[in-house]
């Protein structure tokens, strides 16, 4: 019983101390603020209106303002400086006024904040005189403000340049920040939050010039590896970012400075028309400057695929676009394998992987009738099994037909009983390389498109004989070989040539149409289409470079040129 007692008293203590406390605080806060009361900028938790008035006539009279600027410039102005004094008002006291005291316990987790605005009076003639004193607006403390650029071109690629904002005043925004801060008695004011300063136009977190910068870096961080046998040619952004043009408001590539590019590796690289130095089998050193061989850079299609790639920004290993390519780069670029055909010797050799691997006797093309065979270099344009050589008076299956120079080749020659000696001066082909046929099987085995073959050598004329002498009669050297035949053997051969039945009768020729030409076949002058700019003829060699460096179709190429027909029409 005495426990229960002593324990409803120690409640009712208790209560009563609380309710002591709260409503002593009650009291307290009707002339004092709340607890997390803040006025203008400044904690006044539990201050009276008086004691907060005091502190603001103690710091008016001693009141400085700080101003901060740009380039670490700071100023000041004090009360004295524009006749500053409290001037509060009735203001502190209707923020008492609005407290509920009842409701104090809530401020002690909540803050309570409030701004008076006309805590001071000053002189505003005196702060305007004061602001144009500033060190702001001296002339050697202005710099004018710098727009945001692109650096130059690094290894890095293109960057860009912050803006320098500069230090020039506006000084109407100045003296409203400063009137600002005065009015609240705020200890600084920075100029630069503020915006009181002219800003560059353009800044980098400008959208045009953010823009600029990646199509810059897109197109100049292509890099483009050409590779010519020993030699190594490298394309990058050192050398694209002076091609780059800009053309309204689009960056793209001057189309006239890639040409130049290209021809310049054409002119440095390519071999075609160029004069060889060449050992034949027989040890002599030769000097060839005829043919249609080498590489032949297509400067128009490879300045197109160029500038592509650099509107793609793709980077690459590339080989250019060419008109004709061949067996190697470099000065010796018929390479180890090839055909060697001496036509004075009358006798050719063929070399694979720098081996002789097959050499045959063979008769080119008729002296005496003018068909010889050119000399020069050139590649084996396709070959082909079983066709029929068609010609203004004659037409003759092969087996095996291998042509180099338009419409010259090799083939086998079934109806020829000899080869080699002096034959085809006044008995020789149309200007095609007659070969035994079992020969003709093996040479076809191992030449492959493309692969060289150099003829040199002959005779270009044969002796006209003198006038006491009987003309010798000169028969066309195919009539020549079929007249050597028997009359069976004749026979025979105008059958598998088409010409003849089995049963021995004519055989009506119907009017055929022959397939096209071979695609792979390249044409003697392609005339090349350029890039947008305009119709481009190769250019003329510079003064340095030697005429034989550009490319061209040798003059003495066979002037019926290429046939109309398919290939296996052609100067047997």
């Amino acid at each position: 019983m005495k426990r229960r007692k002593k324990k409803r008293y120690a409640v009712v203590l208790a209560v009563s101390a609380v309710a002591i406390i709260y409503f002593g605080f009650v009291l307290f806060f009707t002339k004092h603020y709340f607890f997390n009361t803040i006025i203008n900028g400044e904690n006044y938790s539990a201050d009276s209106v008086k004691s907060v008035q005091n502190h603001i006539l103690d710091t008016s009279s001693d009141y400085v303002l700080e101003i901060n600027g740009r380039d670490q410039l700071t100023d000041t102005i004090t009360s004295a400086d524009i006749a500053l004094r409290m001037d509060a008002g009735d203001a502190f006291t209707d923020i008492i006024d609005e407290q509920n005291a009842f409701k104090w316990p809530a401020s002690i987790f909540r803050k309570s904040e409030y701004t008076v605005d006309a805590l001071v009076t000053y002189s505003k003639e005196e702060l305007e005189r004061k602001i144009d004193t500033l060190c702001f607006f001296k002339s050697e403390n202005i710099r004018q403000p710098q727009n945001a650029y692109l650096s130059d071109y690094t290894e890095d690629g293109f960057q860009i340049v912050p803006e320098d904002k500069g230090t020039v005043p506006i000084r109407e925004k100045i003296y409203d920040a400063v009137e600002e801060a005065v009015q609240k008695l705020a200890a600084t004011v920075d100029l630069d939050e503020k915006g009181c300063y002219k800003d560059a136009p353009v800044a980098s977190a400008n959208s045009a010039l953010q823009k600029q910068c990646e199509q810059l870096n897109h197109m100049t961080g292509v890099e483009i590896t050409y590779t010519f046998g020993d030699e190594v040619e490298v394309l990058d952004g050192n050398t694209i970012k002076d091609w780059l043009v800009m053309e309204d408001d689009t960056l793209d590539v001057d189309p006239e400075l890639v040409r130049e590019y290209v021809n310049a590796l054409a002119r440095k690289y390519d071999t075609w028309g160029r004069k060889r130095e060449f050992r034949t089998t027989s040890g002599e050193t030769i000097t060839i400057a005829e043919g249609a061989y080498g590489w032949w850079m297509n400067r128009p299609k490879e300045t197109e695929a160029l500038i592509e790639l650099i509107r793609s920004g793709k980077s690459e290993e590339r080989i250019p676009i060419y008109h004709a390519q061949a067996a190697q780069y470099g000065e010796d670029d018929i390479g180890d394998s090839y055909v060697e055909i001496d036509l004075t010797s009358q006798h050719l050799w063929v070399y694979e992987d720098g081996v002789l691997v097959e050499e045959t006797d063979f008769v080119s093309g008729n002296v005496s009738r003018g068909y010889n065979t050119p000399v020069g270099i050139y590649g084996i344009t396709y070959k082909e099994r079983n066709t029929t050589l068609r010609g203004a008076n004659y037409a003759s299956k092969v087996s095996y037909w291998m042509p180099f120079n338009g419409n010259v080749g090799m083939h086998d020659a079934s109806w020829r009983n000899s080869f080699g000696a002096d034959i085809y001066l006044r008995n020789g082909s149309h200007g095609c390389v007659n070969l035994p046929s079992k020969k003709a099987e093996k040479i076809y085995e191992y030449v492959e498109k493309g692969e060289p073959v150099i003829v040199y050598g002959g005779q270009t004329s044969v002796p006209k004989p003198e006038t006491s002498e009987e003309p010798e009669t000169v028969m066309d050297p195919e009539e020549a070989a079929f007249t050597e035949l028997t009359q069976e053997q004749q026979i025979q051969l105008l059958i598998e040539a088409g010409l003849l039945n089995p049963d021995g009768t004519p055989v009506q020729q119907p009017q055929e149409t022959l397939p096209q030409t071979p695609q792979e076949t390249l044409p003697p002058a392609p005339q090349e289409t350029l890039p947008p700019a305009s119709q481009e003829i190769l250019p003329p060699a510079p003064q340095d470079i030697p005429v034989e460096n550009i490319p061209q179709i040798p003059p003495n190429l066979p002037q019926e040129g290429l046939p109309e027909q398919p290939q296996n029409t052609s100067e047997m």
